[in-house]
């Protein structure tokens, strides 16, 4: 447990309503917080809730005159709740030891206070960090390079020379390494494969989801930058590079050679072609089709994308289509009947195309 003024003094907020003494327990959302728990609030329509919360205390952003309950104001509830669930929920921690139920090859490198559970396999020449942990069925492979204080959930796959900075989390069933997809064309079009010669290299604080898939370079190093999190079931091609703090959604892909800055978010479902270049600050809507390179602190949405507020615009404008083409096959009898023709025959009258 920790005190509401070891809270506000961690979180860097000011206390009102309270001498600091209660001890917090946990932290939950407005409508499941009780007498210990600390909530938050990090949208203003939430707000109506607050003269009724039973909580123990709650993060604001300014001064709550309807609040009953003691109040920490900070400049962001949401980020300080997410500094204060660190603190009540942290990351599993090494137990120091090999597991007998893996294996781990004599040439292999260990570090001080790293933790192999059972079914791990690490292969030759392997090095990994200290304070890192495997947790079972991780396989390392030849080669490769973990660094210090890293979690690998169970069945991550690093394969062959695929370097980890510190502090790296990979989620279950990711795979880092696995060879790129490249083919030439060779006679009568059969499909010649390229040997994968490079590697990955996932730097410092780099987060990754279940079951991403990150292809080794075809020659030099697929790179993802400091701080970057990848979502689950994400795809991203050999040679591609993304800049630091990165954030990749669910089910999205980066086709080959593709260059992203810095802080570019790509939200779910997006599709980015190769060998193009996504600028800094970028953020990209769901589902959009990436084609051209974009320059830094572009906003766009749609497939093909478009300036995210043309977009916006077109979308509106589709709604009202169909009364469009009612209205347009409208004027147009009118015309034809003023001309003397009072049964014209076009086939894009919206009463024929089921638009009416």
């Amino acid at each position: 447990m920790i005190t509401l003024a070891q809270i506000a003094s961690q979180v860097g907020g000011t206390l009102i309503g309270s001498d600091g003494s209660l001890e917090i327990r946990s932290i939950r959302p407005m409508n499941e917080a009780g007498p210990h728990d600390l909530t938050f609030l990090s949208n203003p329509k939430y707000r109506k809730a607050v003269p009724h919360l039973k909580a123990g205390a709650i993060l604001v952003p300014e001064i709550l005159a309807e609040a009953s309950i003691p109040q920490i104001v900070v400049a962001s509830p949401y980020l300080a709740m997410a500094i204060l669930l660190q603190h009540f929920f942290p990351l599993p921690s090494p137990k120091a030891g090999i597991s007998p139920h893996a294996v781990v090859d004599p040439s292999a490198r260990i570090g001080d206070g790293v933790e192999i559970r059972a079914g791990c396999v690490v292969e030759a020449e392997a090095e990994i960090g200290a304070g890192t942990l495997l947790f079972p069925g991780c396989v390392i492979g030849t080669g490769a390079k973990i660094g210090k204080n890293c979690v690998l959930y169970p069945r991550v796959s690093l394969l062959d020379r695929v370097r980890l900075g510190d502090r790296v989390i990979i989620q279950s069933g990711a795979v880092i390494g696995s060879d790129g997809f490249g083919f030439a064309e060779g006679p009568e079009g059969r499909r010649v494969k390229i040997p994968q010669t490079g590697t990955v290299v996932l730097e410092d604080d780099v987060e990754i989801g279940a079951n991403v898939t990150i292809d080794r370079a075809t020659f030099g190093e697929t790179v993802i930058g400091r701080g970057t999190k990848i979502d689950n079931l994400v795809q991203i091609a050999h040679n591609v590079r993304t800049g630091s703090d990165c954030v990749i959604v669910a089910q999205a892909g980066v086709s080959g050679s593709t260059k992203l800055g810095d802080r570019v978010v790509l939200a779910g479902q997006v599709g980015v072609v190769g060998h193009i270049e996504v600028g800094s600050g970028s953020m990209v809507g769901a589902q959009s089709g990436i084609a051209h390179s974009l320059e830094p602190n572009s906003r766009v949405s749609g497939s093909p994308a478009l300036p995210h507020t043309l977009w916006l615009r077109i979308q509106g404008a589709l709604k009202g289509l169909p009364q469009l083409v009612r209205r347009v096959s409208q004027l147009e009898r009118a015309v034809f009947a003023r001309d003397g023709d009072p049964n014209p025959t076009n086939p894009t009258h919206g009463e024929d195309n089921g638009t009416h």
